[in-house]
């Protein structure tokens, strides 16, 4: 299924499914958007608190599917990752949500939103800033806008220095973050990863915990089964090329292309690309790119 691109009158409800928020980002990311054109409206909970929660598990989950529900919605934004949306799996009554499918965007612990929805209804889910990410950098915001909007070719030119293995493959680009995806592992939630792109980030995390993670994908036999590994940013966690070094540890024996440093996750750089949308990557040609674009003007 194509989207349509987002266009200047458009109605952006904002949700608020993981942790609370800070207001003035918040209010500077409203503002962008609504100096662009656009409308923007908020679930009803999401000023709520409970503890590290942006209120309570039922509320935040009622108003996602709301949120999603709701045919005048164009796209659904979440506000802010931090914890919370693997909670709200269990709420979800995902054969509901068939009816309707805006454009859905966010990452860090949104990660469990997107797996859980492929994995139930394969919907193409976006991958990019959740909306306080976009507060501090006003140029983001705009690019955020213009993707959405069609303009985007969802293309990335990979450097010499971005490919840790050369090859070609092409599936499913699908992931997020790293320590998100693999909580849900073993879980109903866990979408089949077979020829699939991994696109993986994290941030914050040593080296040996990254490499837990990179075992488990491993000893799970996930690893094996990929057609490709994209490494996004690594904010905060140990310097870039001993991570690329402990992941080709672990995929050293396969045979799948291996790229690193594309601009995803929690750096400054975090560009839209959609989930569950089979891509190209050819390492010879230096090139990831859609067979088709999500976008209906551009299909």
């Amino acid at each position: 299924m194509n989207f349509h691109p987002l266009q200047r009158g458009d109605l952006i409800r904002l949700v608020a499914p993981s942790s609370p928020f800070d207001g003035e980002k918040l209010d500077r990311a409203v503002q962008i958007f609504e100096d662009s054109g656009y409308r923007v409206t908020f679930a009803r909970h999401v000023f709520d608190r409970n503890g590290y929660l942006a209120g309570t598990d039922h509320d935040r989950a009622r108003d996602l599917v709301d949120a999603l529900s709701d045919p005048d919605n164009a796209a659904v934004l979440c506000i802010r990752g931090g914890y919370g949306s693997g909670r709200l799996l269990p709420h979800l009554p995902f054969s509901s949500l068939r009816r309707n499918r805006p454009i859905f965007i966010g990452h860090s612990d949104i990660t469990f939103l997107h797996l859980a929805f492929h994995c139930h209804l394969e919907w193409v889910t976006f991958h990019g800033p959740n909306l306080t990410g976009l507060g501090d950098f006003p140029h983001n915001a705009i690019h955020l806008l213009d993707t959405l909007s069609g303009t985007n070719p969802f293309s990335w030119e990979l450097e010499e220095r971005q490919i840790l293995r050369h090859g070609i493959s092409s599936g499913k680009v699908l992931g997020g973050n790293l320590t998100c995806m693999m909580h849900l592992l073993g879980t109903p939630f866990f979408p089949d990863l077979d020829g699939a792109l991994l696109l993986v980030e994290d941030r914050g995390e040593a080296l040996y915990r990254l490499d837990r993670l990179f075992m488990q994908l491993r000893l799970s036999g996930i690893l094996y089964r990929l057609g490709g590994l994209i490494l996004g940013s690594f904010q905060d966690c140990a310097e870039f090329d001993r991570i690329c070094d402990m992941v080709m540890e672990h995929a050293g024996p396969l045979d799948f292309p291996v790229v690193a440093g594309l601009p995803f996750g929690h750096g400054i750089e975090n560009h839209v690309i959609p989930l569950g949308t089979p891509f190209l990557l050819n390492t010879y040609e230096h090139i990831l790119r859609p067979f088709q674009h999500p976008f209906a003007a551009h299909a």
